[in-house]
């Protein structure tokens, strides 16, 4: 049970791979994040992930449209979500 959670955690965090542009600037959104478009092929752990989501939410709508910004509150809830059903004892 415990190796399908991780291989299915894999797998999200695969397709949602959040790598780093080339050339970004604060200014920018991160699609990449938002949409998963424009990302290269490195995958951020989850930690990093969490970190990388509350910046570009921190931007608020000088960035992001309210509902782009729900988007983002919306994947850091799942991805906080998939370490606390990562670190559940037993599992």
């Amino acid at each position: 049970m415990k190796r399908a959670l991780l291989l299915v955690t894999g797998a999200l965090l695969m397709a949602t791979s959040t790598g780093v542009y080339a050339e970004q600037t604060p200014a920018e959104r991160n699609e990449c994040l938002l949409l998963s478009q424009n990302c290269k092929d490195q995958v951020d752990d989850i930690y990093t992930r969490m970190q990388r989501l509350s910046r570009e939410i921190d931007k608020g709508t000088r960035v992001y449209t309210p509902k782009e910004l729900e988007q983002l509150r919306q994947k850091l809830a799942e991805t906080q979500e998939m370490l606390r059903e990562m670190e559940k004892p037993g599992r």
